[in-house]
């Protein structure tokens, strides 16, 4: 089975849209042109609760700022959307420090008044490691641009509505096991140490 990537996820698009990748160029490059938007669409509907796909990095190549900002910090060629900005380890929300994407230069501009600066990122390349039904969502919805462009809207919304709930599982599944995580990773929480703690005689 080949690893889930870009490039199997569009092929599965076209096979179920009843194309064959070898000859439908036109179709490829529909969903290409659309590909990133959807990822960063799917990420922000999971409202966080999914454990994959994101990557966090110090940006060293700094320049002269624009629009404002003291500085601009070239971004890595990996970063689909910057979901979030930290500045000596801290959020940048948390101390409502602000900061924008320079697009045409692929760029953070922020004033970090010498601070480091870090990002939590979308990161591309990542399919592998999502969840199934994480991947299934996007495929919907790249099956959705395809019956859009082959003027098929009411089987464009069937798949709109199949991607919506694959993310809603993906969601659920995804806090579950984030919750998981917060109740049993320390040995030393309350939860933990209650829920492990010798039965006493009498007690109900």
């Amino acid at each position: 089975m080949a690893v889930r990537s870009k490039t199997t996820l569009f092929n599965a698009a076209l096979y179920s849209a009843g194309l064959r990748p070898s000859d439908q160029t036109n179709a490829w490059e529909a969903m290409d042109a659309v590909y990133d938007e959807i990822v960063r669409a799917a990420f922000e509907d999971a409202h966080g609760t999914v454990p994959f796909g994101k990557g966090r990095v110090t940006l060293t190549s700094r320049s002269a700022g624009t629009f404002g900002y003291d500085d601009s910090y070239a971004l890595p060629d990996d970063v689909i959307q910057v979901t979030e900005v930290f500045l000596n380890e801290r959020s940048a929300a948390d101390i409502l420090e602000m900061w924008e994407i320079d697009g045409i230069n692929n760029a953070l501009l922020v004033d970090s008044d010498s601070r480091t600066v870090e990002i939590e990122y979308i990161k591309a390349g990542q399919e592998s490691r999502w969840s199934a039904n994480f991947a299934l969502a996007v495929q919907y919805k790249l099956e959705a641009v395809l019956k859009r462009v082959m003027e098929e809207e009411e089987e464009a919304g069937v798949r709109d509505q199949m991607s919506d709930f694959n993310m809603m599982k993906a969601n659920i599944n995804g806090a579950k096991s984030r919750s998981k995580n917060r109740v049993f990773k320390r040995g030393s929480g309350r939860l933990l140490r209650a829920r492990s703690a010798p039965f006493r005689r009498g007690s109900r």
